[in-house]
């Protein structure tokens, strides 16, 4: 959704992205170290959840990149996950999962800053219906509607 006016992302945008962006290299990272010891304590059906966590991350990596092409819609969702990460940060244990849901709270947070939102088109609202006149009933010969009007 492009209005045709050129404008340059934010730096606090493009904070955001990169930020979720390492958050998301890092949780990578984790699963592909410990996917050894998942594979010879779990055997190969192990890989089954690895790989649809791995899609997952995926999809939240596209989230991120589309965050940074200016969508709406991927800000509110980046949003939504960064809430999800900041309730799982209270829960212990504390540690790196606490620092990476505070930082994903804080990459899910400065979009929304003032300085940030005008890079996020406003969602175009429909165009409001003309109301058509009420049907009194129906023609015998060709089944068309009558309506009040005519």
């Amino acid at each position: 959704m492009t209005t045709g006016v050129p404008r340059s992302r934010p730096v606090l945008v493009t904070a955001a992205v990169v930020l979720w962006l390492v958050l998301f290299a890092c949780d990578l990272v984790t699963r592909l170290v410990d996917l050894p010891g998942t594979v010879s304590s779990g055997g190969p059906w192990a890989l089954v959840p690895v790989a649809i966590g791995l899609a997952i991350l995926g999809w939240f990596v596209f989230g991120a990149l589309r965050v940074g092409r200016g969508s709406g819609r991927a800000r509110f969702w980046m949003a939504v996950l960064g809430v999800v990460g900041a309730i799982g940060a209270l829960l212990p244990p504390y540690g790196l999962t606490t620092a990476n849901g505070v930082l994903g709270a804080v990459a899910a947070f400065l979009p929304y800053l003032l300085a940030a939102r005008g890079y996020f088109p406003p969602r175009q609202r429909p165009a409001a219906r003309v109301a058509q006149p009420r049907v009194v009933g129906w023609d015998p010969d060709t089944g068309e509607p009558i309506r009040a009007a005519d």
